[in-house]
This record gives C-alpha cells, structure tokens and sequence, in this order.
C-alpha cells in the first residue's frame, strides 16, 4: 500500500512541477510577444508625419525625396524614432525612381508594415 501512495505522491508531484512549468512558459511568452501598443501607435503616427513631409518635399521640389535625411530639417526638425531602434529595425526607405516605399519594423523578426507613396496605399509583409 506504502508503494502505491508513494506512485501517487510523485505523481501529483510531477504533474504540478509540469502546470508550473507550462505556466511559466506561457507567461515568459505573452512578456516576449505581447504586443506593445503604445510602441506601435507611436510608429504609426510618427510614418504618417514622414508620409505628410515626403508629401510637402515633392510639392516644393517635384519629385520624393532619395533619401529621408532630405527631409531634416526644411520638412522634419529631426527624423522619428519607429517602433523599435537601429539600424534593422528603425524606419526604411527605399526611394529608388520608380516607387518609394516606407517600412519599419512591428514584431521582432517579422511583421513589417510599409507605405508606397506613389500608390498611397499601405502594405504588411510577413
């Protein structure tokens, strides 16, 4: 009888350090991926103000500009901060001739919204 209420001691024990560990698990991956909203509001408002600046750039000069830092400081005072910070992750922008394109990074690694200008339309990839 000793045996079988040993068994079931470390059953019960098992099963509790297991819920421990699947809670932890859970609750270290909400704190990873959660989204961060007020990062994310702030990123949006901040791509629409370089949107209106590449919009006011090409009312005066007639085209997008090549690159952001045209904007600083006649139509910026100083480039915003996306979401997130660095070179990877930081507001993009590819201003080749035919299209000109706005991104930045919203989830770490994927999730990345951007901006055709040309088509003044947004996108996400990933």
């Amino acid at each position: 009888m000793s045996t079988k209420k040993g068994a079931v001691r470390r059953f019960l024990a098992a099963s509790h350090q297991l819920a421990g560990n699947v809670l932890g698990g859970l609750l270290t991956a909400y704190v990873v991926l959660r989204p961060d909203r007020a990062g994310s509001e702030r990123a949006r408002k901040n791509a629409d103000a370089i949107i209106a600046a590449c919009r006011a750039f090409q009312a005066k000069h007639g085209r997008f500009p090549a690159a952001l830092e045209e904007l600083v400081p006649d139509f910026l005072p100083e480039l915003p901060r996306a979401k997130y910070a660095g070179p990877h992750f930081g507001f993009t922008y590819d201003g080749d001739s035919t299209r000109h394109v706005l991104g930045w990074t919203e989830v770490i690694p994927f999730g990345r919204p951007y901006y055709v200008l040309e088509e003044d339309r947004w996108g996400y990839l990933d």
